[in-house]
């Protein structure tokens, strides 16, 4: 389903979805969960005389890029341990984090183009800051995709080759999925100045996820960790002040 929305928030949403991309994007890995067993009435004589054959047909379902990449992942990773699956889903956010960055990047250079036809007297202000923008971005961004390639040749998980094939497919699969938003560009003039005020916001949370990708896996894991643990923490903390508050009702009533 195609929705228009205005540039700008096309590239805030694309910042959201990189910034979610370790959780996300994981829920296509899972295969589909059989359906339950539908009760249906007894079949009319005219549906008994019909050959089984015509029956048994499956519905066909329509192969997209997403699924092609969804089957071809899962065909890579079924045989891995859950281990190695999750080492394997780690690279794979770190291609995911670069790939959205360069989104982010190119929606933010449209938009400064656009505002810069329609505010002539922004137009040298916002290009000056996109140019800092990219100044800040690219070099890291530079740094992660070759640090990237090299952990891809290096592991041995699965043939490097056919990750390569994979994360193509996911290429494919993320430009067929992002041509179901028609994006309109910014151009009044408060649109553009907000733009040029969130340059700092952007610019800064595309260096940290960059960052982000240049941790060895272990550092991520362990993060990773930290984070359940003060999650089942802050939980178990909520359930206490929950039954306390509860107790304390029971006692006034």
């Amino acid at each position: 389903m195609t929705r228009s929305s205005l540039l700008l928030s096309a590239v805030c949403l694309s910042f959201l979805l990189s910034a979610s991309a370790l959780a996300a994007e994981e829920k296509a890995q899972t295969k589909p969960v059989a359906e339950k067993p539908v009760a249906t009435k007894p079949a009319t004589k005219k549906e008994e005389e019909t050959p089984d054959t015509v029956l048994a047909q499956p519905k066909k379902t329509e192969e997209t890029p997403v699924t092609k990449w969804i089957a071809a992942e899962n065909a890579l990773i079924d045989p891995l341990s859950d281990k190695d699956k999750e080492s394997f889903f780690i690279l794979r956010n770190k291609y995911s984090m670069i790939r959205v960055t360069r989104v982010v990047e190119r929606d933010i250079g449209a938009a400064v183009e656009s505002c810069g036809d329609k505010n002539a007297d922004i137009k040298a202000k916002m290009d000056a800051r996109y140019k800092q923008w990219k100044n800040a971005v690219d070099p890291i961004l530079d740094t992660a995709k070759k640090q990237l390639d090299k952990d891809l040749a290096s592991q041995k998980i699965v043939d490097p080759k056919k990750a390569k094939n994979v994360l193509d497919l996911n290429d494919e699969a993320y430009v067929y999925s992002e041509k179901q938003i028609t994006k309109m560009p910014v151009s009044t003039k408060e649109a553009c100045e907000n733009l040029l005020m969130s340059m700092d916001h952007t610019e800064d949370n595309m260096v940290t996820l960059l960052q982000q990708t240049l941790l060895p896996e272990n550092v991520i894991r362990q993060r990773r960790d930290a984070i359940k643990r003060e999650q089942e923490k802050q939980k178990d903390k909520a359930k206490k002040q929950e039954a306390k508050s509860q107790d304390a009702a029971k006692k006034s009533e």
